[in-house]
């Protein structure tokens, strides 16, 4: 049987693993068609210390470890509208090995946890040519709302009906 995984935030000296994500076209494709350069991906990940540390309330961006592999990355994390957006990111090498699954029990679970988390609107975003992840969002009960162009790429969005 396959090992738990495990979620911790993000700290300074995780940008590489960070880069190795955000800079591979292949983990890119389905989230902004097109891989982050050094400037981007540094800019970016300052973004999430910068998240992380603003919030205490287990919303925030994680690293994703089966035992000491790092596997990629999940978020929970409010928008301006105080909903609560999740999304993940896998290395291409664990794709199709459940992990994403376990992922988003995870993050489910974080806001089930939490009577602040549990009261607000949990929705995913995902590129509409992106069948496992509707899929697997769709098998944890989320529920497509809207389809169309958003900041110039294709998305859907999906809202959680637990």
């Amino acid at each position: 049987m396959k090992n738990a995984i495990t979620l911790h935030f993000y700290a300074t000296a995780d940008y590489l693993l960070y880069a190795q994500l955000s800079q591979d076209i292949r983990v890119m494709r389905y989230i902004t068609e097109k891989a982050e350069t050094d400037t981007e991906a540094a800019e970016n990940f300052q973004k999430i210390l910068d998240y992380n540390t603003a919030h205490n309330d287990h919303t925030g961006y994680y690293k994703v470890y089966d035992q000491s592999t790092y596997l990629g990355f999940a978020k929970l994390s409010w928008d301006e509208k105080k909903r609560i957006e999740i999304g993940y990111m896998l290395l291409p090498e664990y794709w199709g090995r459940g992990y994403a699954h376990q992922i988003i029990t995870a993050l489910l679970s974080k806001i089930t946890q939490s009577n602040k988390l549990s009261q607000a609107v949990v929705y995913a975003i995902i590129d509409p040519n992106n069948g496992a992840s509707r899929h697997l969002l769709q098998k944890h009960h989320f529920e497509a709302v809207w389809l169309g162009i958003e900041e110039g790429l294709p998305s859907e969005h999906l809202i959680w009906k637990p």
